[in-house]
């Protein structure tokens, strides 16, 4: 099943905006579930109340459940601490972006059932062992084609556990590069805040909750 980030984010805006996002960010967790996705966890930055942005970790066919809300999303309320001239219109951003995979803690090894196993002769110098007996073992990781050989050790076991370590550890730098594109990708969306043309415009009822008007 495949996972996103779904970051709601005000950038550097005032409390009122923030207020919004966390608002916004209980509204987007009810839409999830009611649309069929599973919210794995959520996480705020700054304030609970008024945090600065949160993110959800949403498993499921995110961008087309949530198809038509990426983009500016517009609250439309007046600032009871500002008075009655003050502006009313408060913008933050919904953002999505693909998950990368947990990192495989300590380079371990990845499973079996992913691995294709092929044994194969060593290289190097001649002689009737090394020409005869395939000791060599070549591992290729299906999901990301990863593909690691090694002949180094004397039998095809140690090979073969040798392979299975190098692919563990490039599997854990692949994941930590993905997890930093990601990463560097919610801290760019969240200072590119759109301050109009909203996507989707919402007011508060009375009772707190937020009421889609467009």
């Amino acid at each position: 099943m495949s996972t996103y980030v779904l970051q709601i984010s005000a950038g550097s805006a005032p409390a009122e905006a923030r207020a919004f996002v966390a608002s916004l960010a209980r509204r987007f967790e009810w839409l999830c579930e009611h649309r069929g996705l599973t919210v794995l966890d959520a996480s705020a930055q700054g304030d609970e109340g008024a945090p600065r942005s949160v993110t959800l970790r949403v498993a499921g066919d995110v961008p087309a459940a949530l198809n038509g809300e990426r983009g500016s999303h517009c609250l439309v309320q007046r600032s009871a601490a500002r008075g009655r001239s003050s502006r009313k219109r408060w913008f933050v951003a919904v953002t999505l972006h693909p998950a990368p995979a947990e990192e495989v803690a300590g380079g371990a090894a990845p499973r079996r059932d992913e691995l294709e196993v092929t044994a194969c002769r060593a290289g190097g110098p001649g002689g009737q062992h090394v020409n005869k007996v395939s000791t060599a073992v070549r591992v290729r990781h299906r999901p990301s084609g990863i593909c690691v050989r090694a002949a180094g050790e004397r039998s095809q076991k140690a090979n073969l556990a040798r392979a299975v370590e190098r692919l563990a550890s490039l599997l854990a730098e692949e994941a930590r590069a993905r997890r930093d594109a990601v990463r560097g990708a919610c801290r760019r969306a969240h200072g590119e805040v759109t301050r109009g043309d909203p996507v989707r415009t919402w007011v508060q009822a009375r009772d707190g909750r937020l009421v889609a008007q467009g």
